[in-house]
């Protein structure tokens, strides 16, 4: 009996025709997707790691603004005694051993024996306690300043001008600190830094009269009397009426020193139309006729307003025969230098 080996089966195993039918299935797809389909795919592709990233960045960006609230809160904690110890770094004597001079006793404690310290007339005494006071309890309001105070009252500018500077520092009463400080500062005949001091205080109280009508007089100490002029009507707008009379007179001179006589003039003259005229414009014909040379003219001028009987007669000579014009004046002309002797006018005014 012959052995006949078995015939290979030409038809394809079922592994075979798995992945025969794969291929065609994947010819087919591939077949099947269209070039703008295909475009789409690649692009999605090429974007989905760039938004991961953004994404990520989102999170970091979250993440990074808890962390900074964190922080400004904890700043927010310590921002005043750090503020009050980087102001307090300095050479002032007064501040140096405030921390261990007044052991055990507290701040309203060194408010009260203060208060009775100045009574006293022990003003340096009062002022120490007032800086202990502060550095007790930073939330103790004026007490810097009011230390500043009584050492400006008292002539120690150097010392009140260091005091002030840490009161403005600490938001104590901030536009009269600048203020002593501009004034401080003309004193020394720093005109930059007063004429800033004068307009920090203005900035802060702005409806105040005082505080424009110094940093006019900064300004034309500094020779800017044109710059000045705006200042004075300022001034004028918020002073009461005899402080608004100065306010203007003041204004007058100013445009006299800028060269600006003629307009003074016409001002005059229509003033002179309304009727008799008040101290302040017959100081102002005064200095139009001392702009113009007529010194003897002036003189009368002068007498004539001194010997005004209006009621307000003497302080508005005063505040005028003090003026910057009529000091200068006064120093090569000494008939007019007598006549503008607040004195003479003090005497006037009893004889009548």
């Amino acid at each position: 009996m012959a052995n006949h080996e078995p015939e290979p089966d030409p038809s394809p195993s079922s592994g075979e025709t798995d992945s025969g039918a794969a291929d065609v299935r994947q010819r087919t797809r591939r077949t099947d997707i269209s070039p703008d389909h295909r475009r789409k795919l690649a692009t999605k592709r090429a974007t989905w790691k760039p938004a991961r990233a953004l994404e990520m960045q989102h999170v970091a960006l979250v993440a990074g603004a808890l962390l900074l609230l964190g922080l400004v809160f904890y700043v927010g904690k310590r921002y005043e005694y750090w503020k009050y110890a980087i102001v307090s770094r300095g050479n002032a004597k007064i501040l140096e051993s405030e921390a261990n001079k007044y052991p055990g006793v507290s701040a309203d404690e060194l408010i009260d024996r203060a208060l009775i310290a100045e009574r006293l007339g022990d003003w340096q005494e009062a002022a120490a306690r007032y800086v202990a006071a502060k550095f007790k309890n930073l939330s103790c309001p004026e007490v810097l300043f009011r230390a500043g105070k009584l050492y400006y009252d008292h002539g120690a500018y150097d010392d009140a001008d260091r005091l002030f500077d840490r009161a403005i520092a600490l938001g104590e009463n901030i536009d009269a600190a600048n203020y002593y400080r501009g004034m401080i500062a003309l004193g020394r005949d720093d005109f930059p830094s007063a004429e800033r001091f004068f307009e920090a205080a203005s900035n802060a109280a702005p409806f105040n009269a005082d505080y424009l009508y110094s940093w006019a007089e900064a300004l034309r100490k500094h020779r800017q009397p044109k710059a000045a002029i705006a200042y004075y009507r300022k001034a004028a707008l918020r002073a009461n009426d005899s402080q608004a009379a100065v306010c203007r007179f003041k204004a007058r001179m100013a445009m006299v020193e800028a060269g600006d006589a003629g307009e003074v003039q016409k001002e005059l003259a229509q003033e002179q139309i309304k009727g008799p005229l008040g101290v302040d414009w017959v100081m102002t014909m005064a200095a139009l006729q001392i702009q113009a040379g007529d010194i003897e003219k002036a003189v009368q001028t002068v007498e004539q307003a001194r010997n005004s009987d209006q009621s307000t007669a003497l302080g508005a000579f005063a505040a005028c025969v003090g003026d910057r014009f009529f000091t200068s004046a006064t120093l090569t002309h000494p008939d007019l230098a007598e006549a503008c002797k607040v004195s003479s006018a003090s005497s006037s005014s009893r004889a009548r």
